[in-house]
């Protein structure tokens, strides 16, 4: 595999326009302070490799992580400073270091095999439904706390991708006619739905993920690691793949335009969480352990 990835390196001096890329992404990544970064990076490599070979699509490909900060807990910010020529390792990392693009809201890392992942800046908000939206492709910040409609409406404004993510226990109750009040009105231009590898087997149907697919409405996978030392393994294992026209300077808009693209095939990717991991998770958070 490392031969074949490192095709696409080469690709990003030899060619910084490619016609046609294959691109497997993560839609919903967070860092934290719990996880070793070559382990993090490492993960998601492997991740991805694992999921374009099942695809037979791992010729040459193109790996990208939507980072979604947290409010106080911001990494994407952090990265960038390590840019720098002379600080380029990150928390004492010995395999991976990190590179800057011509644009502010993107970068990426490689490793000493010259495999590399982009990184592109996005958000996490929670709003005053205590509900989840994402902010794709966007370094702005978000205030926590609006209504729900508020909140998609500036992430549309000031140049983002709005995508509510699934979210155990969150879409249903009064939080579920909530998302299926959005769904039945869609009031906005652009709106993305999110599935969740955190989702256990036993909640494998998600209605209203049924309906806004049925609606045209389309679904950015991402694993959504939880903060638990042992869900640094998680990122690039459930996601997406597409198609499109890539530029390797400015990443976060290639892979915002080709997303915004009304007829873009987008699949997904991944697989459910077992029950008992499940459970395992929700203790852990719930008591503040790490695993």
């Amino acid at each position: 595999m490392s031969k074949k990835i490192s095709k696409v390196a080469k690709k990003v001096v030899d060619n910084i326009y490619v016609d046609d890329q294959l691109i497997i992404a993560d839609a919903h990544a967070h860092i934290y302070d719990c996880f070793q970064l070559d382990y993090f990076f490492d993960s998601a490599l492997n991740n991805f490799n694992l999921n374009t070979n099942k695809s037979k699509s791992y010729d040459n490909f193109i790996s990208i992580l939507f980072l979604a900060d947290i409010t106080e807990k911001e990494f994407f910010p952090k990265l960038k400073q390590y840019c720098q020529q002379e600080n380029h390792s990150f928390y004492k990392s010995s395999n991976w270091k990190f590179y800057k693009t011509q644009e502010e809201l993107s970068l990426y890392v490689r490793n000493k095999k010259n495999q590399f992942i982009y990184l592109i800046a996005s958000r996490q908000i929670v709003t005053a439904e205590n509900l989840e939206v994402l902010a794709l492709v966007t370094e702005n910040n978000f205030e926590d706390g609006l209504p729900i409609e508020v909140t998609i409406k500036e992430i549309i404004t000031t140049g983002g991708i709005p995508v509510i993510p699934w979210g155990a226990g969150k879409w249903i109750g009064k939080r579920g006619k909530i998302i299926g009040d959005i769904l039945d009105k869609n009031r906005h231009s652009i709106l993305f739905f999110g599935d969740n590898g955190n989702r256990p087997l036993f909640w494998f149907h998600s209605s209203y993920l049924q309906i806004a697919r049925r609606k045209g409405l389309r679904i950015l996978p991402g694993s959504d690691p939880l903060p638990l030392s042992s869900e640094s393994s998680r990122p690039g294992s459930f996601g997406f793949i597409i198609k499109g026209n890539f530029n390797h300077e400015k990443p976060g808009q290639a892979i915002k335009q080709i997303l915004l693209e009304p007829n873009i095939d987008i699949q997904s990717y991944g697989s459910l969480e077992s029950p008992w991991n499940f459970i395992l998770n929700q203790v852990g958070i719930r008591f503040g352990r790490e695993k």
